[in-house]
């Protein structure tokens, strides 16, 4: 194991890899869900079975799924330090928490995808790296998906058909969010791992 400014490289790979895997799988789901929502005309009345089983599935892969991308998002914070990134501002721990920190979340995940991009691409000194656009515009759809997801669950809970369908078309939108959302960060994971797995055979520390 290669080791720097205290950390010790882990390997990665495994969970990078069936993060990735379990984010392609609920793309397609949502793609799915969006397919059948168009062929029933927005009507909540008219979701069948199929619908349902869906749904059941969609959560259990999303669970799933957000548990082995912040496990890797643990890691890969770890082994960019390990790497010799110094002074950077979020700590493994704290990739995965600020997820969970009201208000914090809305900013901090962006905040700390942006630096471990850095640090994994030129971990000597990370500060003086590009992150690129890729990661804000993952953000703003991770956010927009959510947001929407929120009104449109709020919507679902009038009676009236009208404001039924109107939330239909909303979860739509945030489907439509969504899927972008889960590719763009499977992109994510897939490249900041290849840039620590190559910085790793260079290192001092291998």
């Amino acid at each position: 194991m290669a080791q720097g400014t205290g950390w010790t490289y882990r390997d990665a790979s495994t969970p990078a890899r069936l993060a990735r895997w379990l984010l392609w799988v609920q793309a397609g789901l949502s793609v799915l869900t969006v397919a059948f929502v168009w062929m029933r005309g927005l009507e909540p009345q008219e979701a069948g079975p199929p619908e349902g089983a869906l749904l059941i599935v969609q959560v259990v892969v999303f669970i799933a799924g957000a548990v082995l991308t912040l496990r890797w998002l643990y890691l890969a914070n770890g082994n960019a330090r390990a790497l010799g990134a110094t002074d950077m501002m979020v700590t493994p721990g704290w990739a995965v928490g600020w997820f969970f920190v009201p208000l914090a979340n809305l900013v901090m995940p962006f905040q700390m995808m942006r630096e471990l991009w850095k640090a994994s691409a030129r971990p000597a000194d990370w500060q003086m790296e590009r992150a690129p656009a890729a990661i804000l515009l993952w953000w703003l759809l991770w956010l927009a998906s959510g947001a929407t997801g929120a009104f449109a669950s709020a919507l679902s809970t009038e009676p009236e058909l009208a404001e039924g369908s109107a939330a239909e078309a909303i979860y739509l939108l945030s489907d439509l969010c969504f899927i972008p959302a889960l590719l763009l960060m499977a992109w994510l994971i897939g490249r900041i791992e290849a840039m620590q797995r190559r910085a790793l055979p260079d290192s001092v520390f291998a």
